[in-house]
């Protein structure tokens, strides 16, 4: 069929519809639904094969666009639960990162912590020594001043014994000269008596 049975049948269809019976308060009307269903049978039926051909290449279209859109949706699905994953590992990274900063952060305040107790007691430890130092180089010198004193004392002392000594040895000297002057003198006048002759005599002791 032509193009102008199409457009006879559109219009015998149009006057169908217009001729039904109308439904009170409503904008519907009554028709034969046989003779609808035949005119619109007869208006397919009167579609050139171009067009039926167009409709189907239309109706593939529109499958392959279904289709595609199915599978972009699908794709999309995919990425979005892909950019989910890795915002998810992305956000589980950043957590691991901050609990990583957080325990570095807790480290080095430890570790300038425990510095800052080990300079602190090394410093009382050298404060201590030094003290402990001072007060054994006090004591080594009261004790070397104490042991310079006695040794002081006791050579004064020795000293004063042997100036004593040498004091009684001058003494014990010259008593021992003045003596001998005394006997050589005794001795003298008994030499001149032997050069004359002498009587013995005897006394006896009572």
């Amino acid at each position: 069929m032509s193009v102008n049975s199409i457009y006879k049948l559109l219009d015998k269809l149009e006057m169908m519809i217009l001729k039904g019976v109308p439904i009170p308060f409503s904008p519907f009307v009554l028709v034969n639904h046989e003779k609808l269903i035949d005119i619109l049978d007869k208006i397919r039926a009167s579609i050139p094969g171009e067009i039926q051909e167009a409709h189907g290449i239309l109706r593939k279209s529109e499958e392959i666009q279904e289709e595609s859109q199915k599978r972009a949706e699908m794709l999309l699905a995919r990425a979005k639960s892909e950019a989910e994953r890795i915002l998810s590992e992305s956000e589980l990274l950043k957590a691991v990162q901050s609990e990583a900063d957080k325990i570095r952060k807790e480290v080095i305040t430890e570790a300038e912590a425990i510095r800052g107790r080990a300079t602190e007691e090394a410093e009382e430890i050298k404060r201590n020594m030094i003290g402990e130092a001072i007060k054994i180089r006090e004591g080594a010198d009261a004790y070397a001043e104490n042991v310079l004193s006695t040794l002081d004392s006791s050579l004064t002392e020795m000293h004063t014994i042997v100036r004593n000594g040498q004091q009684h040895m001058a003494q014990v000297k010259e008593e021992s000269i003045a003596a001998m002057t005394s006997i050589k003198e005794s001795c003298q006048p008994m030499e001149a008596q032997k050069e004359q002759p002498k009587v013995l005599s005897y006394k006896i002791k009572k």
